[in-house]
């Protein structure tokens, strides 16, 4: 059965636990360069405002310089693990299929590097004090298509193989996986949602999932696999199927 294996604040990027065990030097090594930016702004940040004669500046400035330092740690974080991807697609680029959820696929284990290279800058955005950064901005970032006029703040959407077109709506809750696992296999493919989507509350789009232009989708219901809801056209359900065209 499939299930959403994270569903914090960021995007669901599981990671087994082997490979975290195995690779977590790659989440401590984003961290450290992410801070050192933040670390260099500090310090030109003491060095010019805490002088005599100005101390009150620089508390006067201190909010200002707070939510710069957010940013600047968030927009570091992004681009120390787009190198790391970019380095990773050329030694193996990321393809949709089913594999074998083991140790020795390939695929398997370099999807759970990618999850742990943008564990941090998801998280990070997440914890923001404007979280709607993470859909609108991060996602992008890591290739995942967002188009305009859409209201997606609080949902949770993968971090790859997913395209979603202008003016849709993703209510509240309402997860988009576009990574499946069962027992021993992994299924990796990719979820299309055109334009004029409406997607309602606390549901759920399996791996490969296509809604064409203008379709609904009731609140509470999940698609299946492969699942290809038509245009202009209702769904609801467990599993969503059509109610009204």
């Amino acid at each position: 059965m499939f299930q959403p294996a994270s569903l914090k604040g960021d995007s669901p990027t599981p990671i087994d636990e082997e490979f975290r065990n195995k690779y977590l030097i790659l989440y401590f090594i984003n961290i450290i360069l992410s801070i050192i930016p933040c670390v260099l702004f500090e310090l030109g940040y003491l060095g010019i405002f805490w002088k005599k004669g100005i101390y009150l500046l620089y508390f006067f400035l201190l909010p200002l310089n707070i939510i710069l330092l957010i940013y600047l740690l968030q927009f570091s974080a992004i681009i120390i693990s787009i190198l790391f991807l970019t380095v990773l697609k050329l030694i193996y680029p990321p393809k949709e299929g089913t594999f074998k959820r083991n140790s020795k696929d390939k695929d398997y284990i370099y999807w759970n590097i990618r999850n742990i290279i943008k564990k941090w800058p998801l998280f990070i955005t997440a914890s923001n004090p404007f979280p709607w950064f993470k859909n609108r901005f991060t996602l992008r970032f890591f290739g995942v298509k967002i188009g305009k006029n859409g209201m997606h703040d609080n949902s949770w959407i993968s971090s790859e193989f997913v395209s979603i077109g202008k003016n849709v709506i993703i209510g509240m809750n309402s997860t988009l996986l576009s990574f499946g696992i069962e027992q021993d296999t992994f299924i990796l493919r990719k979820i299309i949602v055109e334009d004029n989507v409406i997607i309602g509350a606390k549901c759920v789009l399996l791996p490969g999932t296509h809604i064409k232009y203008n379709t609904k989708l009731s609140a509470h219901s999940y698609t299946n696999f492969n699942a290809i809801l038509h245009e202009n056209s209702i769904y609801m359900g467990h599993p969503a199927k059509l109610k009204e065209k």
